[in-house]
């Protein structure tokens, strides 16, 4: 399997077929983080995952995402949930879009993220493994394997000239 990683692109806003309908990816104490959708474009495939976290958790994530601004801050690292796919022959993480900002920074009450990972063609296989973790806020790695069927663009395969 070759390595790749995937950039923070957006998908497009329109056109998009759903390919795959929301499922938990892992659910414990003060914690949910589910696939929301998967999404088939003509020039690739978009992941939207939901990620919620409450309470020493919900403290922890935002720590972790804090602003690296301070130079007074010894303990200056920053994290955020780590997603790695695997597809075709290709495999690696996915930097995440934020279209939106996240809820819960403000020091209280829950954390909630959206983000969202652009895949730039369709699997050929019509299956992606999803791993997703965060150790620093208690989310062990977990996998899960998407069935999704054919591509609903004929051009969008790995190998393709579709790019985005």
């Amino acid at each position: 399997m070759r390595r790749h990683r995937w950039p923070a692109l957006a998908p497009p806003t329109t056109g998009g077929i759903v390919v795959h309908a929301g499922m938990p990816i892992a659910a414990e104490k003060d914690l949910a983080l589910e696939l929301s959708a998967a999404t088939a474009f003509a020039s690739g495939l978009g992941l939207r995952l939901t990620l919620c976290v409450t309470g020493v958790r919900a403290d922890f994530a935002r720590y972790e995402t804090r602003p690296l601004t301070d130079p007074g801050d010894w303990t200056a690292q920053w994290s955020y949930l780590a997603v790695h796919l695997g597809a075709d022959d290709l495999a690696g993480f996915a930097d995440p879009f934020h279209p939106t900002p996240d809820s819960g920074q403000d020091g209280s009450g829950p954390y909630r993220t959206t983000p969202q990972y652009w895949i730039g063609t369709y699997p050929t296989t019509k299956s992606l493994t999803i791993t997703t973790s965060w150790p620093q806020v208690g989310l062990h790695p977990t996998s899960v394997t998407l069935t999704l069927g054919p591509s609903p663009f004929p051009t969008t395969a790995f190998g393709s000239d579709a790019r985005r």
